[in-house]
Parts: C-alpha cells; sequence; structure tokens
C-alpha cells in the first residue's frame, strides 16, 4: 500500500491545462499495474433513446466502486461518459475485477445496460514499445484528476476491441451489491449561459513527440478563442447550477442504494429534500456552507481531461463553437488530427461526494443528450475513412 500511495505523491501536479503537452508534468506508471477498461454496449442506441443520465451513472459507477471498495480517494481514472479507465497497483487487481462484476451485475440488472470490463497488465502493452504516463491536473487543494498519455491507454483498447490481450472480466450474478456511497446526480441539468454546449474529442496523428506539439497548438488555438482561460468555458457556473425537488432522477439514485428499492427510494427523497432545501435557501448547518459548496462544484468540475485522447466539454457562444470547428478542421485537413464535436443547449453532472464540508467531492461534466457519446460516434467514422 504505501509503495503504491508513495508513487502517486511522486507524479507532477499542475494547473493549467495547456501543461498537459509538456513532459515534466509527466510520470512512467510501473509496468506491474493494472490498466481497467470499462464501457457499455450499446451506448449509442442507449443515449439516442434519451437514457444518457443512466449511462452517465453507470460510467460514474465503475469509479466510485473502486474508490469505496480500496477506501481511498487518490486512484488514477478517466471518466468517459459510458465508462471510465482506471489504473490499480498490483495488490488490488484481484479486488478490483470482484468490485467490477458486482457493478457489471448491478448496471444489468437496475438499468439493463451491459457493462464491458477488461483489465490489462502494463507490462503486456509495454513490451509492445508504449508506455503510459500520469500527471496530476489540480482542480483545488487536494483534488486532482489523472491526466494519462503515452500511448499505452490506446493500444490496450485496440487490443480490447480486436480481442488481441487483456483479461475480459466476465459478468455474473453477482448477489453482491457494489459499494457506491457517494454517488448522486440531484443537480438539473446546466443550461448554457452563452449559447451553446460543445463537446469536443480530439485525436492527434503521429508519434507522442510530435502529437504533444500538435495538443499544444490546439491548446493554445482554443484558449484563445475562448477569451485567454478554459475556465470561463466551464459548464458549471452561478447561472446554470439549479437544483428543484425531487430531482428527476430519484429513481436512478435509489438504485445506486444497496438495499431494496422501495426503502431506498424514500430514503433518497429524504435526503435530497434535505439538501435542496440547505442549497436552495443558503442553509448552513452541521459545518456545511452552501455557498462555499457551490463555489467548490465550480472549481472541481472536470470538464477538460487527456487520456490518449483531448476530451472537453465547453459553454461557449455559437459563434465561439463556430470558430473551434474552423480551427479543428484546418488541423484536420493538414492531417494533423481528427476530432468530433456534439452540439446540445445543456451539460449533464454526476457528482462524487465523499464530504461536502471538507471539499472531498468531483463532478463528472459530459455534454447532455449523449455528448462523449455521439462525439466519438463523429470521431470513428472520420478515422474509418
Amino acid at each position: 500500500m504505501e509503495k503504491y500511495k508513495d508513487f502517486l505523491r511522486k507524479v507532477p501536479s499542475f494547473d493549467d491545462f495547456l501543461h498537459i503537452s509538456d513532459d515534466k508534468n509527466f510520470l512512467t506508471v510501473p509496468e506491474d499495474w493494472g490498466l481497467i477498461l470499462t464501457d457499455i454496449k450499446g451506448s449509442t442506441k442507449a443515449v439516442q433513446s434519451g437514457r444518457y443520465r443512466e449511462v452517465n451513472m453507470v460510467g460514474a459507477a465503475c469509479i466510485t466502486a473502486l474508490l469505496n471498495e480500496f477506501n481511498v480517494r487518490e486512484l488514477p481514472f478517466v471518466f468517459g461518459g459510458d465508462g471510465a479507465t482506471l489504473l490499480v497497483p498490483p495488490e488490488f487487481k484481484i479486488q478490483a475485477s470482484v468490485a467490477l462484476k458486482s457493478v457489471q451485475a448491478w448496471s444489468k440488472k437496475e438499468f439493463d445496460l451491459e457493462l464491458r470490463s477488461f483489465i490489462f497488465d502494463l507490462k503486456e502493452v509495454y513490451d509492445e514499445g508504449h508506455r503510459l504516463l500520469l500527471g496530476k491536473y489540480q482542480l483545488s487543494q487536494g483534488n486532482v484528476i489523472y491526466q494519462f498519455r503515452g500511448g499505452a491507454l490506446r493500444r490496450a483498447e485496440e487490443k480490447m476491441k480486436k480481442g488481441l490481450g487483456g483479461l475480459a472480466i466476465e459478468a455474473s450474478e453477482s448477489e453482491i451489491a457494489p459499494k457506491l456511497q457517494g454517488l448522486t446526480c440531484r443537480w438539473e441539468p446546466l443550461s448554457t449561459q452563452k449559447g451553446t454546449i460543445l463537446t469536443i474529442l480530439v485525436s492527434a496523428a503521429g508519434n507522442e513527440e510530435k502529437s504533444f506539439d500538435i495538443y499544444h497548438r490546439v491548446l493554445a488555438g482554443l484558449r484563445e478563442i475562448l477569451g485567454g482561460n478554459f475556465k470561463i468555458a466551464c459548464p458549471t457556473n452561478p447561472g446554470s447550477m439549479k437544483i428543484k425537488w425531487p430531482p428527476k432522477t430519484l429513481v436512478i439514485e435509489a438504485k445506486s442504494r444497496p438495499g431494496k428499492f422501495i426503502s431506498e427510494f424514500f430514503g433518497a427523497a429524504v435526503d435530497s429534500l434535505i439538501a435542496f432545501i440547505m442549497i436552495r435557501f443558503n442553509v448552513s448547518a452541521g459545518g456545511f456552507d452552501p455557498r462555499k459548496y457551490k463555489s467548490e462544484i465550480i472549481s472541481n468540475s472536470d470538464f477538460q481531461k487527456y487520456d490518449d485522447l483531448l476530451r472537453m466539454v465547453l459553454d461557449c457562444s455559437s459563434k465561439q463553437a463556430q470558430e473551434i470547428e474552423s480551427l479543428l478542421k484546418s488541423f484536420e485537413e493538414r492531417g494533423e488530427i481528427v476530432f468530433g464535436t456534439h452540439r446540445s443547449p445543456q451539460a449533464l453532472m454526476t457528482c462524487l461526494v465523499f464530504s461536502a464540508t471538507q471539499n472531498q467531492h468531483l463532478h463528472f461534466i459530459d455534454g447532455a443528450q449523449g455528448g462523449y457519446t455521439l462525439a466519438a460516434v463523429d470521431l470513428k467514422k472520420k478515422k474509418a475513412t
């Protein structure tokens, strides 16, 4: 355990997202770690039928279950909308597989969504000449989201899709409920304050050195269009954050709890009512300050990240969205990138709250109406041609 914690302490930290292209901000992951890939089979069809809240909940559940299983708050992961990518140290591999089996069974039982999970020994892709490097993008004091680079993740995804490696975590009729404490989605969809929510995925061409020169130039161009600061395009802001009672996601939250549905439904209803009153009317109690909490939500939103693929969900004007797509198209026409986009009037926020009083919470952002999933469809079509 101490060896794993020691490695994560050594991973460099940075607070300017443009610095994902700087080598000094990354550290190579030991080859004995496990790389976990999860996604929902048929997620495109599910989001097209309006089930994007459920898809996001299952994707976030993969992360929540492992953090709770190991009773840790710092484990490298990336939320991808319809799934997640996670890294686990060698001593956690078997336990991680068991925990994911429970998530798979829960996902199928409660939402009829088939969650696929694979685990790779990093040595398998390292032996092919790839590497996985980690950097910490610091959202606020004590809250980071890890950035993955080096090509190993992309290679593992290729091998998974072609059935060429890794170990499939087979779904089973698990009787054990996944540990999903802290997973909620009570906020209303985040309505754009500027005109449109633009979800973008960017995949750069070339080797590692060449691709990161490309990403640096892409990000520099995006930041200029957005007014010099990525954070002003965060979909989570005081104008977009609305909470109502009962939340539309009450049934989904009840299904994420381990007890019988009826009792958990009423429990979730009571908990969400208390939260609604305190947040809506700025009632402080028990160390909880709603104004401070709402400010922290904005800081702790993961609307931009990198995992061998640049992922961003931006609140921007229609003019800015057009300029962004034109910028990306110019890179694409030169053969430097392939990109996919999706526009919607709202973004969705799924919350992982371990402590609302101690600033221990993260908020997963996706474009509404299938943001990341449909942007990925757009990107894959281009890659196919």
